[in-house]
């Protein structure tokens, strides 16, 4: 804050009040826009130093997370937790872009799972906006079902695509395994 009121030309002090602990301000004949400016610069460095420190630690964890690499640990520790197996679909149509992806989910969990479906995790213009999802199922424990999920697309562009497919069950995601679609 020193820097800051030496290019402003102005004396700044750090208060040492209750209520505004360490904050700094001008001295009181300062002009209002230089005033502001030490304002602003002190707020700029508060929000750095309080949300910049919260986020170094936060955003990994969102992304470790969101990835789905934690979803086996979740499941060793909850006993709800299921396995999936996608075979590779047909090329999807440019002109119809519609096909059906074979599914396979093993529940090796030690609870019954209801309510369970498969579909995309994700829904982006990079592919179309692809999106489908396969009929509800029950999954007792230890059972294994297969299943069909339709995929569908508005305009997607030709090439190979990676697709996500997530399981959830009662709306909690469980597994997410990845497959290639091919657009021709």
């Amino acid at each position: 804050m020193r820097t800051v009121a030496g290019r402003l030309r102005t004396k700044v002090v750090e208060s040492t009040d209750v209520l505004d602990a360490g904050t700094w301000s001008t001295d009181d004949d300062a002009p209002l826009a230089k005033t502001g400016a030490v304002f602003g610069a002190d707020f700029v460095l508060l929000l750095l130093g309080t949300v910049g420190v919260a986020a170094l630690v936060f955003i990994p964890a969102f992304i470790v997370a969101e990835s789905g690499v934690l979803l086996p640990l979740e499941s060793r520790m909850t006993g709800r937790g299921v396995t999936i197996s996608l075979h590779a679909p047909n090329a999807m149509p440019a002109d119809n872009p519609k096909v059906s992806l074979a599914i396979e989910v093993d529940n090796g969990g030690r609870a019954d799972l209801r309510a369970c479906r498969a579909l995309v995790d994700g829904y982006s213009a990079r592919n179309g906006y692809l999106h489908g999802a396969s009929p509800w199922f029950d999954l007792a424990a230890g059972a294994r079902v297969a299943a069909v999920v339709k995929l569908e697309a508005m305009r997607p562009p030709r090439g190979e695509h990676d697709v996500r497919i997530k399981v959830e069950c009662d709306n909690e995601r469980l597994a997410v395994g990845a497959v290639t679609l091919t657009v021709r």
